[in-house]
């Protein structure tokens, strides 16, 4: 009986790489040994804090304080208004006289400050589709003559603008204090228009040095400036059909406006604009390319095309 040859144990490599032949002998695929686990203690995962939970939406209007009282304020703390010619939450200052009076446009986010009765606020749907702020009744606007945070000039303006107080109600007290109407206070005579230095050139301008326009609407000699679009465009006013004294009549005459008189210059009626604020200040020139800074003699300064096509149509009037 002959003996069996003693069989040597393998070695950790070669038992597994013989499980690994099997297994493949068997048709199985060969599974991948789990390496030893890690006992080294893991470095605590860094985290970073939470952004802070959003409050509200775009802040549209806050609170200030003025020489009305608390009032509400808008974007760079400038004064908001509502206008008397808006019934019933809706908006009727469009055109020329939403540039001298610009909406506060809000966003669907839109928020307001805290200390302010959010119940009071509402939009409305402006013609051109932007979302107009309402407080109370009133649709809310900025004034273009106001520059800085606290300006109220454009208070009791027209008799129609007046600062909006934190219930959403007009202040009115006090109305002539920061805003005058435009049809008060006339100059004396001699005094009411002269000329003015702008970036466009020497202009006519009125008693305060502010730049009078021209409306191309007004060809035919007759104001057709009203109602909102002359709260934009306030109207050169004198008290009687009589020419005042120190006028050249060359180029000076007056027409009727409403129920009262204006000065116009050449065939034009004069307007001063509403965003205009200080001497020298231009802003109303080519608005709507109907507007028109008007030159010592009469004329008005408008771009060389439109100028060109005056000539050619044999108007009379002075266009730079």
């Amino acid at each position: 009986m002959s003996r069996l040859p003693r069989l040597r144990p393998l070695s950790g490599a070669a038992a597994l790489a013989a499980l690994t032949l099997t297994a493949a002998a068997c048709g199985g695929s060969a599974a991948p040994i789990a390496a030893p686990a890690d006992t080294t203690p893991a470095a605590p995962a860094e985290t970073t804090p939470a952004a802070p939970a959003a409050t509200g939406g775009v802040v549209a209007v806050s609170q200030a304080d003025s020489a009305l009282g608390p009032i509400m304020v808008g974007d760079g703390g400038l004064t908001v208004y509502g206008f008397t010619n808006d019934q019933d939450g809706s908006s009727v200052c469009n055109g020329t006289c939403a540039e001298a009076w610009p909406p506060v446009i809000v966003g669907p986010d839109w928020d307001v400050a805290p200390g302010l009765d959010a119940g009071i606020f509402n939009t409305t749907t402006r013609d051109d589709g932007t979302l107009q702020l309402v407080a109370g009744k009133w649709p809310l606007y900025y004034y273009g003559g106001d520059v800085a945070a606290g300006d109220l000039n454009g208070q009791g303006n027209g008799e129609v603008w007046f600062v909006v107080g934190l219930d959403g109600v007009l202040i009115t007290d006090d109305a002539g204090a920061a805003g005058a109407d435009a049809g008060e206070g006339a100059a004396p005579a001699g005094e009411l228009v002269s000329t003015g230095s702008t970036d466009l050139g020497d202009v006519l301008v009125d008693s305060d040095g502010l730049t009078l326009y021209g409306f191309l609407n007004d060809d035919a000699g007759e104001a057709t400036c009203f109602e909102a679009c002359a709260d934009a465009w306030p109207p050169v006013l004198v008290p009687s059909a009589d020419l005042p004294e120190g006028l050249d009549p060359e180029i000076f005459s007056v027409v009727a406006f409403e129920d009262g008189f204006m000065l116009k210059a050449g065939k034009w009626p004069l307007y001063r604009f509403a965003g205009d604020a200080a001497p020298g200040d231009v802003n109303g020139q080519g608005s709507g390319d109907v507007w028109f800074a008007v030159t010592p003699d009469g004329g008005l300064i408008r771009p060389d095309a439109a100028a060109a096509a005056d000539s050619s149509s044999g108007s009379s009037e002075s266009d730079y």
